[in-house]
């Protein structure tokens, strides 16, 4: 494979909005390892030269082996307290899975790759989190790129996490009412986490196109979206933080 996987965004983000958050039936959470990298362009480089990189990385990670996807997040709505240029957001379906593309990269040839990754993009954080999925996507897109938006949530005092997960219940029932076809997940902080994040965990929603990214919007502010989600967690945590971020996918 000599080129960037292409793949549609709705299928990028089955895997990232869609994973089961029980296992087996049972009540107890399913978590998948995310890792992310908060990067800054060198002077002169773009987002062209990162992609050139990115084509030699997928064919060493297709020798590999491992089960890795990546994107590239790119700040499109955000404040000054945003620092970086790009993220790097990369998740594995296990974490010895993510720690065996680790090891790959450790490899001679993996560190060329990186210092022509760090000649374009040094990157000043390299976090990990735990994902997990709310709700799933059901967008469309004949193309491989989409729009997130994140936000920090901080739990109220008692709030257990089964009562978060009741809420999930009645905030997926008021969705399945609306048709939304957004995805959404919680990233559950890790190793690595600098200590300017100071919430509980990120609050992630996800769709395929920027048109989807409005319509969410108007549910929201003119359809009676932000009220409903206000009724069912807003006892249970606060959020905000609020940042958008059109999103391509560099492998799947």
């Amino acid at each position: 494979m000599t080129h960037i996987i292409k793949a549609t965004f709705v299928a990028i983000f089955s895997f990232l909005f869609s994973l089961n958050t029980f296992a087996d039936g049972h009540e107890q959470p399913s978590f998948i390892p995310l890792e992310g990298f908060a990067c800054n362009y060198s002077p002169g480089k773009d987002m062209d030269d990162l992609l050139q990189v990115t084509k030699t990385w997928n064919d060493y990670m297709d020798d590999g082996g491992s089960k890795y996807s990546a994107w590239l997040f790119t700040p499109y709505f955000y404040s000054e307290d945003e620092a970086a240029d790009v993220f790097w957001i990369g998740v594995s379906p296990t974490w010895e899975e993510l720690a065996k593309g680790e090891q790959h990269m450790s490899a001679p040839k993996g560190q060329k790759i990186n210092a022509q990754f760090n000649k374009i993009v040094p990157c000043y954080d390299h976090t990990n989190w735990g994902y997990e999925s709310v709700r799933s996507s059901s967008g469309s897109s004949d193309d491989d790129e989409g729009v997130v938006t994140i936000m920090w949530c901080t739990l109220a005092e008692g709030v257990t996490y089964e009562d978060v997960l009741a809420a999930d219940e009645k905030f997926n029932a008021y969705e399945d009412s609306t048709g939304s076809a957004t995805g959404v997940g919680r990233w559950w902080p890790g190793s690595g986490i600098p200590s300017r994040f100071t919430a509980d965990f990120l609050w992630a929603q996800g769709v395929d196109s920027m048109q989807s990214w409005g319509q969410s919007v108007d549910r929201a502010v003119n359809g009676g979206g932000n009220q409903a989600t206000l009724a069912i967690y807003g006892e249970l945590m606060s959020c905000d933080n609020r940042a958008v971020y059109k999103v391509k996918s560099v492998r799947q």
